[in-house]
């Protein structure tokens, strides 16, 4: 005989009113018991303490950071997405640096909006600024208009913010990687090598007309675009490979190429682990890397260099955007009041073996 189980609602959390209402006492007399805070007798804070843990009573963590004002001590990380390479490093680096220099850092981050929805970013940073901390830094590319007005309104209030990534329309500090040149570069190499028929593959384009123009793909395919002009060279629709994931990107972007009568010679891809599945679906098929197709990846993750065929890159320097993001937060933490900064750090070429000159060069 099967078991029904049964639903019970979710219980309600336990407050200071409820030990209030069961003790027949004033809610602010078990606030002091709580908080080991003020005169109160060491007999009715037994008590109070007691019946709190009977009750299953825990305390609000938000409550507790702005009445003890640990917030003077928090500095908030944001960012729309977890990715699988640069950006979690950056993350991570970020976190662990200012933890190390006595910073409480939680992470948060929200689900990019669809369908014209932002909701969930601007409730986050709503959050993130009604808890008031020291600092909010935020890789910004993917953030939505809400979210930006959240993160203006809490610097308008006095908070510190350092942005970091692509630039974006605030009064802060910014630290900016380049990814128009970073994608410029990479054509350019191909080109100088004697390439004229170039690919770009990389995440697919937005197609929504309000689209941000810092998107950090539009901003990529504006850098191949301008090495194109350079060399006189027209863009064929049918060579921009776009993609939705990494390696699964990297497999539908390969039969895609397999498919097509007349191919590139060269190829910029844009995510080393996009390139890796790449590489591997076009090398099963017979096409040989780098005699018959050179590809340059972005990035360098450390992956690039365990290819089959070792990928010559263009660097994402995540060390150095990390540490110049821990410099400006902790020298606004520490009183500066300079004008913002911002800062460009651009990247450099990490040559391998994957790129050579074309077929019959």
């Amino acid at each position: 005989m099967e078991e029904t189980k049964t639903s019970l609602p979710a219980a309600k959390p336990v407050t200071i009113k409820h030990i209030a209402d069961e003790l027949g006492i004033h809610k602010s007399s078990v606030s002091l018991a709580l908080s080991g805070k003020g005169r109160i007798s060491a007999e009715m804070r037994q008590r109070i303490l007691a019946r709190a843990d009977e009750l299953g009573y825990e305390p609000d963590p938000l409550a507790q950071r702005l009445a003890n004002r640990s917030s003077d001590k928090t500095v908030c990380l944001c960012s729309a997405v977890l990715d699988l390479g640069r950006g979690t490093e950056k993350i991570v680096g970020i976190q662990t640096a200012l933890t190390a220099a006595g910073w409480d850092v939680p992470i948060y981050t929200a689900a990019q909006p669809k369908g014209g929805s932002d909701d969930s970013q601007s409730k986050l940073f709503r959050q993130m600024r009604r808890q008031r901390p020291r600092a909010i830094l935020c890789a910004t590319h993917l953030l939505s208009d809400a979210a930006f007005r959240e993160i203006e309104l809490y610097r308008q209030e006095g908070g510190i913010v350092v942005s970091y990534d692509v630039p974006v329309p605030l009064d802060c500090d910014q630290v900016i990687y380049d990814r128009e040149d970073n994608a410029y570069q990479g054509a350019h190499y191909l080109l100088e090598r004697g390439h004229r028929s170039l690919g770009i593959g990389m995440s697919r384009l937005s197609g929504s007309p309000s689209a941000p123009a810092n998107l950090p793909q539009n901003l990529r395919l504006k850098g191949f675009r301008r090495a194109m002009a350079e060399f006189n060279l027209p863009m064929q629709s049918d060579w921009l490979f776009e993609n939705t994931s990494f390696e699964r990107g990297g497999a539908e972007m390969a039969r895609h190429f397999l498919e097509l009568k007349s191919r590139p010679t060269g190829l910029c891809i844009v995510n080393d682990y996009v390139a890796l599945a790449f590489m591997v679906e076009v090398m099963r098929a017979g096409v040989r890397v780098p005699e018959d197709l050179s590809i340059i990846g972005h990035d360098n993750q450390p992956i690039a260099a365990y290819c089959p065929v070792p990928l010559t890159s263009v660097s994402q320097p995540a060390e150095e955007i990390v540490s110049t993001v821990v410099t400006l937060v902790l020298e606004r933490l520490n009183g500066s009041t300079a004008p913002p900064h911002t800062v460009v750090i651009p990247s450099r070429i990490v040559e391998r073996r994957s790129v050579a000159p074309p077929p019959g060069r």
